[in-house]
């Protein structure tokens, strides 16, 4: 029942690539009418930025856009909550956090992650019972920072519990819907500076227009199913025999050459260049893996 989300990374990529051969700063402005477009947060302004993207992009633009559906990867028409995150930098950090294990067999790389993930559930678990408000800490100083830049703002009624906070420029806050025109509450489901204000102004408590998902109870909540451990020391042996239904992995013929441990990247990813320190050439490789002749 899960919502199945795009990276808009990987999508912005894939569209520098469908677009190769297009003058560059016409791709580069597409690129970025395609960002906007993915972060509109209502349908009328996501129809506004679609007509001027096929506009200026013309058929290579529409070709790509038919080819992926809009409630995976935009906010007007997105059936779950990003809470602001559009990019897959979790399941790359997952990746790079278990990168030794990658390449062990699959019983032990299994094992592996699995003891690594024990540790680190039990870790939080014993951060978050040290945490004693409602909001998780990172959130409440977001919070606070919030309140500090609304300060020298000038919050005026207009009923209704909406407010006019007139700051540069001024937006438009309805607190009972938890809206603001800059769209960054409806976005991030975390009040921002302009509804900080305004809800300062109203006298309401700041903590109940934060979305559940900031809350220190979900936080527990996540991590309050333990790993638990497979002993093997009262496991009897496995008795192979003619009616026992045995799994065995299926016949295959290993690929020649030596196999390859490093993630394939996307279209159009950059590769950080770095200098070496043994032959002073530009490129991806450092001073103890450099081959160079000298």
């Amino acid at each position: 029942m899960a919502f199945h989300a795009y990276c808009l990374y990987h999508l912005k990529m894939n569209l520098r690539h469908h677009l190769r051969g297009m003058l560059h700063g016409l791709k580069e402005k597409l690129i970025t009418l395609f960002g906007k477009w993915a972060y509109a947060p209502i349908e009328e302004t996501f129809h506004q930025c679609l007509v001027e993207l096929k506009t200026e992009g013309g058929s290579r633009v529409e070709k790509f856009l038919d080819d992926i559906s809009y409630d995976h990867w935009s906010n007007a028409y997105f059936r779950g909550q990003h809470f602001g995150e559009m990019w897959s930098n979790v399941a790359e950090s997952f990746n790079s956090w278990i990168r030794e294990e990658r390449h062990l067999p699959i019983t032990k790389l299994i094992d592996s992650v699995r003891i690594k993930l024990m540790m680190k559930i039990a870790k939080r678990r014993e951060l978050v019972n040290k945490w004693n408000g409602l909001i998780c800490p990172k959130m409440e100083s977001k919070l606070h920072d919030g309140f500090n830049t609304s300060r020298p703002w000038i919050v005026s009624s207009s009923g209704n519990d909406v407010y006019e906070v007139h700051s540069h420029p001024s937006v438009s806050v309805d607190i009972s819907r938890r809206i603001c025109s800059c769209d960054k509450w409806q976005l991030k489901g975390f009040p921002c500076a302009h509804a900080v204000g305004a809800i300062q102004k109203s006298g309401h408590d700041l903590s109940l227009f934060v979305d559940q998902y900031f809350y220190v109870q979900s936080y527990r909540e996540s991590y309050s199913f333990p790993i638990y451990l497979v002993p093997s020391i009262w496991k009897p042996d496995c008795n192979v025999d003619g009616d026992s239904e045995v799994i065995i992995s299926p016949l295959s013929k290993k690929q020649p050459g030596r196999p390859n441990k490093k993630r394939i990247r996307s279209n159009g990813e950059k590769v950080r260049q770095i200098t070496c320190s043994r032959c002073g050439k530009v490129g991806n490789h450092n001073k103890k893996s450099c081959k160079e002749a000298l």
